[in-house]
Order: C-alpha cells, then sequence, then structure tokens
C-alpha cells in the first residue's frame, strides 16, 4: 500500500515555514541581517549602506570575492528599500482615495439641503401677511390712487 505523501508535499511548497503573514517593508522597518558580516540590524537603507561600506573594505583588502557578496547583500537592501517606497506609495494613494470617497459622499448631502433653484415667492401671501399685520394694528388700512392727465 502506498503512504500518504500529503503533508509533505505541503511542506515542500510552503514558503512561508513560520505560519505568520509575510511583513509589509515600509522605509522605517527595523530588519535584522545575519549576512558574513554577522548580525545586523537596521533599516534596508542603513543596511544597504553598511554592506557597501563593507564592500568597500574587502575591495581595499584586495579580497574581491567578500567585497562582491557584500555588493550583493547591498543590492538586495535596496531592492527592499525600492519596495518600501512602493508600499508608502500605494498606501499614500489609498489613503487618498478614501479621503476623496469621503469628500464625495458628503458633498451630495450639502446640496441637497441648498436648492438649486430659487423658491418662488407669492406676491399674495406677502399682501396678506402685510393687511392681518395692519388690522392688528387698528389701523385702517390706505388706499393711494394717483391720477395722471
Amino acid at each position: 500500500m502506498k503512504q500518504n505523501n500529503h503533508n509533505r508535499q505541503n511542506k515542500r511548497f510552503n514558503n512561508n515555514r513560520s505560519g505568520r503573514p509575510a511583513q509589509t517593508i515600509y522605509r522605517n522597518t527595523c530588519l535584522d541581517s545575519s549576512g558574513p558580516a554577522g548580525k545586523l540590524r537596521g533599516t534596508p537603507l542603513q543596511l544597504n549602506e553598511k554592506y557597501l561600506a563593507l564592500a568597500k573594505d574587502a575591495a581595499t583588502a584586495s579580497d574581491m570575492v567578500l567585497s562582491e557578496q557584500y555588493r550583493q547583500y547591498a543590492d538586495h537592501y535596496m531592492r527592499l528599500q525600492n519596495i518600501a517606497i512602493e508600499n508608502e506609495n500605494a498606501l499614500r494613494a489609498q489613503k487618498e482615495a478614501q479621503q476623496a470617497s469621503l469628500v464625495a459622499t458628503e458633498t451630495p448631502a450639502e446640496d441637497a439641503a441648498i436648492p438649486s433653484e430659487p423658491l418662488p415667492v407669492s406676491v399674495e401671501n406677502e399682501t396678506t401677511t402685510i393687511s392681518a399685520e395692519n388690522s392688528e394694528l387698528h389701523e385702517p388700512e390706505t388706499t393711494v390712487t394717483t391720477v395722471t392727465e
């Protein structure tokens, strides 16, 4: 009978062995590097600068193999720095889109409160109001007639 190798296949194709989601990298994300120089810690930009300095030191010591190895590490952290910048730009664009959608949802509510056309004014209602006010004051209404020759 054939053994079930299903579990072995899952382990083989699982890139994320720790079981936790991958970390999103930003410019100020602190990383640990276990390279040929030992353990280094810093942001991607700081690690890039450290490995470039180590590559320069190795090149001055005429160790071209170690110098190239440090340059490869520096290149790796430069790529991580570029990814961090892209992540921040995407996050910024997402926030701007959310703010724009909030402004767009608030604008129609304000337009509904203010009518676009002026309301019609009835002259009869104003005349009635004035004569009602005059009757409350107990003053007789006066009519003015003009005579033209």
